[in-house]
């Protein structure tokens, strides 16, 4: 059941952002919390160019409803509080959780330029 809503996540993600015609990969970072949930980060080209995106609403939603139900099916009952979805153009995907560190790949000022190499070395 967790795949379904994962694949739901992707689904949503795919329908909210802006991609570039010739994108490749995209690489969102999600941060949830009590009251709280958000998502950006970057699609990839051909070229290597990055892209910044930002998807709202119904991915917001989906990734919620996804931190539940992991949540729900894990023995200790913790919910993550940060993921990392890896979309690529050939279909395949792929996603990571952390459950403590909110900050793991956070996309900030301080490290975007790391960020975007770190996201445009990433396989899906």
């Amino acid at each position: 059941m967790q795949d379904e809503f994962l694949i739901q996540f992707c689904q949503a993600a795919l329908k909210e952002v802006s991609l570039p015609d010739d994108w490749e990969r995209l690489i969102l970072v999600g941060k949830r919390g009590d009251g709280f949930a958000s998502m950006s980060g970057y699609a990839f080209d051909r070229q290597g160019g990055a892209h910044a995106t930002s998807p709202r609403g119904e991915t917001i939603r989906a990734m919620k409803q996804l931190a539940q139900k992991m949540a729900e099916a894990s023995p200790t009952g913790r919910p993550w509080v940060s993921c990392m979805l890896r979309i690529g153009r050939n279909g395949h995907f792929g996603a990571d959780f952390e459950y403590s560190d909110i900050g793991r790949w956070a996309i900030g000022p301080g490290n975007m330029e790391q960020r975007i190499a770190e996201f445009a070395a990433m396989q899906v």
